[in-house]
């Protein structure tokens, strides 16, 4: 979180008929910890230092075959910073940790990222609920950076973790304190 806003990465799907709305992170180099990994990505796309907030729970999730993720509260190691999502890959063993952080840089699209929406919870739940476009995203007061001049008439396209993050927002509305 930024200022209470959750910084995400926009830009073109593969497909190019709409812009995905994705989490910050990739994946682990060398022997990073998962919140090392966390914390090297947000600053490679962002350029923001995070600090991890603990979260009220952590919530494992798989998807399933209704293509909704089924969630269910479970701990984590207590030597390790606690994620507040982690995913389970279905078919596989790996596992992917999703951390609430917090920065008090200004975020800086940095390298391959397009931009990166500053979300409030209020524009999470209209992108994930009854969708919109960028256009009408920033004419709504919608904040955003951009590194790259984006098509303001294609639908912003919520990923997984952000359908996830209006979950975990409505189960737990107090977090942004």
């Amino acid at each position: 979180m930024v200022d209470g806003r959750f910084p995400f990465q926009v830009g073109p799907t593969r497909a190019g008929n709409a812009l995905g709305v994705v989490r910050l992170g990739g994946h682990r180099e060398g022997k990073e910890t998962g919140w090392q990994c966390a914390a090297r990505e947000a600053y490679e796309e962002a350029t923001l230092h995070i600090t991890a907030i603990r979260p009220p729970a952590t919530y494992w999730y798989a998807t399933a075959s209704s293509g909704y993720p089924a969630l269910l509260e479970d701990t984590w190691p207590a030597a390790e910073i606690e994620p507040i999502l982690v995913g389970r890959h279905l078919n596989r063993s790996q596992i992917t940790p999703i951390y609430l952080a917090v920065s008090n840089d200004t975020p800086v699209p940095a390298h391959e990222t397009k931009g990166l929406l500053l979300l409030a919870p209020a524009d999470i739940a209209r992108i994930v609920g009854k969708g919109m476009t960028l256009g009408q995203y920033l004419n709504a007061g919608g904040k955003a950076i951009m590194q790259e001049e984006l098509p303001l008439h294609l639908r912003l396209e919520p990923f997984p973790h952000l359908k996830l993050l209006q979950w975990v927002l409505q189960k737990h509305p107090g977090i942004l304190q």
